[in-house]
């Protein structure tokens, strides 16, 4: 009676994956998204600071590069007394300094 009673289950088992296959797949992909997305979320925050910090140190740049081609600066000396290539090294010295 017992092995009867368990091959019924096995066969009913069977029979409602067979019957429901498209339903548990459907299921299957919705938990995958919805387990993913707490991962998409921390990529997409760290993509966000990643870009924040490049904005900041493009920033720095520019600021810096102000300084150096300043109206009180090396650079601007030499290039007004006309050697170009020395203010281009002491540009790139002042560049290296700050």
């Amino acid at each position: 009676m017992f092995k009867v009673n368990s091959f019924l289950v096995e066969n009913n088992l069977i029979n409602d994956l067979k019957r429901y296959k498209s339903k548990i797949a459907y299921s299957f992909m919705i938990g995958f998204i919805i387990g993913s997305l707490p991962f998409i979320y921390k990529i997409k925050e760290s993509l966000r600071v990643q870009k924040i910090i490049q904005e900041q140190k493009q920033r720095q740049n520019q600021n810096k590069e102000k300084i150096c081609k300043g109206y009180s600066s090396d650079y601007e000396k030499f290039l007004t007394l006309g050697f170009p290539k020395t203010a281009i090294e002491k540009f790139n010295i002042c560049m290296q300094k700050k």
